[in-house]
């Protein structure tokens, strides 16, 4: 008997639960003050107040520029052996790609960083213009 079937469903009716849970008790502005603090950092996450891809991203930016480097380093001393070629040094190789494997990593990371950066700063532009907009609106009753 194939149990997988039957997990599946039972986890995607929890995850269901879970997240009209999560909607009713995190979400709501409101709500925030009367949370603890684990809950006020759950209702940050889900309300996305803090970005977590900056990071994930500089983990992701590590791990791949020490992952281009010792592959490089290891493939100075690979070699391959075949009957019609003979043998076949990839020492060349491993040079490229410790020299221009973390430049293209480091391309591609900051054009992701970029966006994540511009996206903050919309962010931030937008909370002053709401405090702005906030401070205007006191002196107008008065």
């Amino acid at each position: 008997m194939n149990t997988v079937p039957i997990m599946a469903v039972l986890g995607i009716l929890t995850a269901i639960a879970a997240t009209v849970l999560i909607y009713i008790f995190f979400l709501p502005e409101n709500k925030r003050e009367r949370l603890p603090k684990i809950g006020k950092l759950l209702h940050d996450i889900f309300n996305f107040k803090s970005l977590f891809i900056e990071k994930v991203l500089q983990l992701l930016y590590i791990l791949s520029t020490t992952s281009c480097i010792f592959i490089g380093f290891f493939m100075l001393f690979g070699f391959e052996e075949s009957w019609y070629r003979g043998v076949n040094w990839y020492g060349g190789y491993g040079i490229l790609v410790m020299l221009l494997g973390p430049i293209a990593i480091r391309i591609a990371f900051e054009a992701a960083m970029l966006f994540i950066l511009l996206v903050k700063n919309v962010i931030q532009i937008n909370n002053k213009l709401k405090s702005n907009i906030e401070h205007n609106d006191q002196f107008k009753n008065f």
